[in-house]
């Protein structure tokens, strides 16, 4: 089966909404609790508006904006916008944010489609795509690359798993901070929700764990990338790919070029 065709239980909206819940709370809980992906993606970050002395970073396709949240509780009081938007804005998370850190956080409530350009919104940016790459389906990613590259703007995408059996090996032991998620969160409002879904009804684990091999064989490998980047011809530079035990980096800078630079998709 091509991993085209896999779909992901958190994109559905004919899961109920409770599980969905469920679903993100459990990556929440395996990238700030069982390992810092969303604190080493908050530091990276930092360092690149730093060096480009951008003082905005914009999180694109932020879902529940974790990478938001790391940020804000690191950078209360300074003079950063932190930008979180989506194309399906979970306008309650955003708000949330936007009370608790005001004039730090600054969500974008409406629908923000990253495959068209933004022109205000990716100008002079550090842009940040935590986790959410390998969601974009793979004929519209070619489109979205071109997209983030026609601004001002510094653009890293984080990937938290690899097209590795390593990978979808780790994926399945994603099972236990699962089960554990009632646990986990104990002090937070939704106590039996989570009781319901991972104990009762104890399938969020497994479909949890479904979403986590089908990230993994939706990943492009270090090759593959390079080879769309190659087809951008001048819109993008200083193009820089690490590869970690199980995580993908990958940081370049965006030109601001004629709409006719720009290859046909």
């Amino acid at each position: 089966m091509k991993p085209r065709y896999l779909f992901e239980f958190c994109d559905q909206n004919w899961v109920p909404a409770s599980a969905r819940e469920c679903l993100f709370e459990i990556m929440e809980a395996c990238n700030s609790g069982f390992r810092s992906f969303n604190e080493l993606v908050a530091n990276k970050v930092l360092e690149l508006a730093r060096e480009e002395d951008f003082n905005r970073i914009v999180e694109l396709g932020a879902g529940h904006a974790p990478i938001t949240t790391q940020l804000a509780t690191k950078e209360v009081g300074s003079e950063l916008q932190l930008v979180p938007c989506d194309i399906t804005p979970n306008e309650a998370v955003f708000r949330n944010l936007a009370d608790r850190y005001p004039d730090l956080v600054l969500p974008v409530y409406e629908s923000v489609d990253i495959t068209l350009p933004q022109e205000e919104l990716f100008r002079d940016s550090v842009l940040v795509l935590g986790g959410m790459m390998h969601h974009v389906p793979f004929d519209l990613r070619p489109v979205v690359l071109q997209s983030l590259s026609r601004s001002h703007s510094r653009i890293a995408i984080f990937e938290p798993l690899k097209r590795t059996l390593l990978s979808m090996l780790l994926a399945t032991l994603s099972f236990f901070p699962a089960i554990l998620l009632p646990m986990t969160f104990f002090r937070r409002p939704g106590k039996l929700r989570r009781m319901l879904w991972c104990w009762l009804i104890p399938i969020v684990p497994g479909m949890f764990v479904w979403d986590g091999i089908v990230s993994c064989l939706r990943q492009w490998t270090e090759k593959e990338w390079r080879e769309e980047f190659a087809k951008l011809a001048d819109s993008a530079h200083d193009l820089q790919i690490h590869t970690g035990f199980n995580s993908l980096l990958i940081v370049w800078s965006g030109r601001e070029v004629p709409e006719a630079s720009f290859i046909s998709t």
